[in-house]
């Protein structure tokens, strides 16, 4: 990656903003900025990025962990273990022109707190705007490794929904595909969502040892990393012979989903893009069970900006990534959600989603 590049575009977004300075701690923030990539726990490790120079505090023995490119790209301040390493972060700090910081929104508290004790003087505000603006843009890179996320991790659920799953627990199944998207080459560090039959009407619901059973109807939410960079996916799977009532529903979700698709542009609003698809599912009757938002914005989280919600004006850009989910939940009995990931292009969105809108069927 080219880091210096990076800095740049951080640096205009700033000076744009107003801000003079931009402190970052370990966090996907850090990463896209500088490919670090490393934790900090109680050892202070954090950029502070000015117009005139990028200084990086961390302990004096993981200064030689540093990628080469790194270091290379900033003024590293490393300190000793008797030493206070906001004191250190002071002594250079104090000679650039800094009087409005931001600070990363993934920072812990303590740490800001120590920071503004340090700099008393900087006005500070979170760093969420700048680093929405920066992030959410995604280049060809980073295209790239979210369209291969996405076709990886529907090959495992495939493979999944091939082997069965009647008869295991939704926890069963949710190891068995993270299991089949490690064998892909994906990274899986959290465990997948599976909700079968009633438990399919909490759109949230942790898979448990509740046994899926023919008959079921099963939600299943999940996404693997590659190189950094996250898939989401949903699909409602039917165990056995497909119900009547969950396939005229289906039917419902898909339309609404298919819509914000094709309705996707460049200019329109988060807002705009909830109501193309929440206004098919409320006229069929069924808006009071669509309780969430349409989407969410992914890329080196799973939740990022931009949010697809009511309440959202912001208008979404070319190059944005995000979540195209529409549901409907009735308690007691089964949830439907279809999850594709869009990518906004000029004049239209790409799903990066390959698998089919058909009701998928398993044994």
């Amino acid at each position: 990656m080219d880091i210096t590049k990076k800095f740049e575009e951080a640096r205009s977004i700033m000076k744009n903003c107003g801000k003079d300075c931009i402190v970052l701690a370990p966090s996907t923030d850090l990463s896209y900025l500088t490919g670090f990539r490393g934790i900090s726990l109680e050892r202070p490790i954090f950029l502070a990025l000015t117009q005139q120079k990028a200084f990086f505090v961390l302990p004096e023995f993981e200064l030689d962990n540093l990628d080469r490119d790194l270091k290379a790209a900033v003024v590293p301040v490393p300190w000793k273990e008797q030493e206070d390493p906001y004191e250190k972060a002071a002594q250079v700090l104090s000679l650039e022109k800094v009087s409005r910081a931001v600070f990363g929104n993934q920072m812990q508290a303590v740490m800001f707190y120590r920071l503004r004790e340090t700099f008393p003087d900087w006005q500070w505000e979170p760093a969420g705007t700048i680093m929405a603006r920066l992030r959410s843009i995604k280049d060809e890179e980073e295209y790239q490794c979210l369209k291969t996320a996405q076709k990886l991790s529907g090959q495992a659920l495939l493979s999944l929904l091939k082997e069965g799953l009647s008869g295991k627990t939704e926890l069963e199944a949710a190891l068995r595909l993270n299991d089949l998207m490690r064998e892909a080459g994906l990274e899986c560090p959290g465990t997948p969502l599976v909700a079968a039959g009633a438990n399919g009407a909490l759109p949230h619901h942790g898979a448990d040892n509740t046994v899926i059973q023919k008959g079921d109807t099963v939600i299943i939410d999940f996404g693997g990393c590659y190189k950094g960079y996250y898939a989401d996916i949903t699909r409602t799977a039917a165990v056995g012979d497909i119900p009547k009532q969950f396939a005229e529903i289906y039917q419902i979700v898909r339309a609404a989903n298919e819509a914000s698709a094709k309705a996707a542009r460049p200019g329109m609003t988060g807002e705009a893009l909830d109501a193309a698809a929440r206004s098919v599912i409320e006229k069929a009757g069924y808006g009071a069970f669509f309780t969430h938002r349409l989407g969410h914005g992914i890329g080196m989280d799973v939740h990022e900006e931009p949010y697809i919600v009511k309440g959202n004006q912001v208008p979404l850009s070319s190059g944005n990534v995000f979540s195209n989910e529409p549901g409907i939940y009735l308690p007691g009995k089964f949830g439907i959600r279809l999850e594709d990931v869009l990518f906004l292009r000029e004049d239209k969105a790409e799903c990066l989603t390959e698998l089919t809108h058909d009701i998928l069927t398993t044994e």
